[in-house]
């Protein structure tokens, strides 16, 4: 099974290398993709723990590759509902890709990833700060009449309606169905999906 191949590769590693070099912690992360795509939420956030561990101790607290493993974490953390912990693994990697890349860069994906966890735990009015940053960003970087910019207006629309404020949900939906007409014409499901939410 993939399961058993990626164990046996991070036997393989540590034999080679050691338990604390890179690429050992590169194989506990594609074990930790594998355990997440499996269901299995609690033996993903100990693989990626591990290669955090590695690492920090390998690259440092501040490099890039580690906030790329506290991202990691984040997402079984989400999964298994401890949003409070998701949330810091999250703002961690945010912080240190804000030392490296431009805002643009790190906005990307981070704030998403923020504003999901926010989100699902039930923290609507961070979560709307991180939608509409994200979508400032994309609107900057990609334009207005773009689908990823579609797709942030229609996310920041579903937190809007959240929190109640119903004009403005139905602003930012009526904004990412205008986009997603002039993308893939008024047929097409991703408009459908806006429209459900439009009324």
């Amino acid at each position: 099974s993939a399961l058993r191949s990626k164990q046996r590769a991070i036997d393989i590693r540590v034999k080679l290398f050691g338990e604390e070099h890179s690429d050992t912690a590169r194989v506990y992360i594609n074990l930790g993709v594998t355990q997440h795509a499996l269901g299995n939420y609690s033996s993903t956030l100990q693989s990626h723990q591990h290669a955090l561990d590695i690492r920090i101790k390998f690259f440092g607290e501040e490099h890039p590759v580690t906030a790329q493993s506290y991202h990691n974490l984040g997402v079984p953390q989400n999964a298994l509902g401890n949003y409070s912990s998701a949330l810091k693994s999250h703002e961690h990697a945010l912080d240190i890709r804000v030392k490296h890349f431009s805002e643009e860069f790190k906005a990307q994906l981070e704030l998403f990833n923020l504003g999901v966890t926010q989100n699902a735990s039930g923290n609507y009015s961070p979560t709307l700060q991180s939608k509409q940053r994200a979508v400032d960003i994309k609107v900057k970087l990609l334009s207005e009449e773009h689908l990823e910019t579609a797709q942030s207006y229609f996310s920041l629309g579903v937190t809007q309606h959240a929190l109640g404020n119903f004009s403005s949900a139905l602003q930012s939906h009526q904004h990412a169905i205008e986009m997603r007409v002039k993308l893939f014409g008024e047929e097409h499901p991703d408009t459908a999906e806006c429209y459900l939410f439009s009324e």
